[in-house]
């Protein structure tokens, strides 16, 4: 019925991303699509559904939120084979979309910090209930 989940079992980096996008999600597919096509939008819903369906952080969530942070970071573009590149420079600096993607990109940089923290955090703790077990 409910998607109950105890306080001291849930995953706080977890729910910074879902957050992240449920508040988001829709603005970010859109600037993933204009900067990385089809792949990026997709890349975009293939980490939503891993954050929905997920207990925990994992890597891949991870590796996935890092790999939109370089594609709104226009990390790739200056590669002539790339996409990225391409979809870049058909994009007109006075487009309001120019202005969402610079702010989901400092967004999606402050969530790779807290979840890093965060992901710190938990390894410390779990670390320590080592260590008091032993």
């Amino acid at each position: 019925m409910f998607d109950y989940l105890p306080t001291e079992d849930r995953d706080p980096s977890l729910d910074l991303a879902r957050c992240f996008f449920s508040d988001h999600g829709q603005d970010l597919a859109d600037a993933a699509a204009r900067l990385g096509g089809a792949c990026g939008n997709a890349r975009v819903v293939s980490c939503a559904l891993q954050i929905k369906t997920a207990c925990r952080m994992n890597h891949r969530i991870r590796r996935d939120l890092v790999a939109l942070h370089r594609l709104l970071s226009l990390e790739d573009v200056g590669d002539p084979a790339c996409l990225e590149t391409e979809l870049f420079g058909a994009l007109h600096p006075a487009n309001p979309q120019v202005e969402t993607i610079c702010v989901l990109t400092d967004m999606l940089s402050n969530l790779l910090t807290q979840i890093d923290s965060s992901l710190a955090s938990r390894a410390y703790s779990e670390g320590e209930g080592n260590s008091a077990a032993a």
